[in-house]
């Protein structure tokens, strides 16, 4: 299993960090998790052709997590891809997709089938089987549509927060994780409603243990030294993610 990061920042223009979107590798298959503005450029830059990916992954629906799904799925068609491309999302994304298709019609479709989406529910925990890879999530405390995300494959696990305030649901999902992908948008002192904090990863650290956690989807307000110290000091190692950092399960940790 390798996890890339494509986009570690937020949706304000960033020079070195773009918004969010990951790249999850298991064999011969490559899946998309989120996907802003940026993501495909990147994609090719971590060496994938966003062409071949196997399926897309999304934790909700906010712009800065899901607006280059328009330009994948015109370069699908454009391109003449065959095969049908699946989308996870939570129980809502068939309204949403279907006001994208209201909106830009043919320039969606390719292939026989197109986009297949597949909601995940916003009740509880629900899981998916994709060629050899177990996706599990579960509700996220955030915006309507939110999931924490969890894959799992070849007995490794990543664990994505998405978008959230505190959450008991990330606790129990990202619990003795390889690797958490946590968002820290608000600092301390000053807390940006429906995000994390980095006392609020620092308490989650300490509850699920994570052999180690990545801090992505800092505002600028955000120190970011001193939000990695304060979660660090939980135990488990902790680093801010970069754009195109990448994880490889099995492989000796570089700190």
């Amino acid at each position: 299993m390798k996890f890339t990061v494509l986009g570690s920042g937020t949706t304000l223009p960033d020079p070195n960090r773009g918004p969010a979107g990951f790249l999850l590798q298991v064999g011969e298959h490559a899946y998309l998790i989120d996907g802003g503005s940026g993501t495909l450029q990147q994609c090719a830059r971590a060496g994938v052709d966003p062409l071949g990916l196997s399926a897309g992954f999304y934790s909700h629906w906010h712009p800065d997590h899901m607006a280059d799904l328009v330009p994948l799925l015109f370069t699908y068609r454009v391109a003449e891809r065959i095969d049908p491309y699946p989308i996870y999302a939570a129980a809502g994304f068939l309204d949403v997709f279907d006001g994208l298709e209201q909106t830009y019609g043919k320039w969606l479709k390719f292939g026989s089938r197109g986009a297949i989406i597949q909601e995940l529910s916003t009740r509880g925990p629900d899981v998916a089987l994709i060629e050899g890879l177990t996706l599990r999530s579960r509700p996220a405390n955030h915006s309507a549509g939110a999931l924490h995300l969890r894959f799992e494959a070849d007995g490794a696990s990543v664990v994505y927060s998405g978008d959230t305030a505190w959450s008991e649901n990330l606790v129990e999902l990202a619990r003795d994780t390889d690797l958490l992908i946590c968002e820290c948008a608000g600092s301390d002192e000053r807390p940006v409603p429906g995000h994390m904090t980095p006392t609020d990863v620092m308490r989650l650290v300490q509850a699920a243990r994570p052999r180690e956690t990545w801090l992505t989807h800092l505002y600028p307000h955000v120190d970011a030294e001193r939000a990695v110290a304060r979660v660090a000091s939980a135990g488990p190692y902790c680093k801010r993610a970069a754009d195109l950092d990448r994880w490889e399960s099995g492989k000796t940790p570089r700190w």
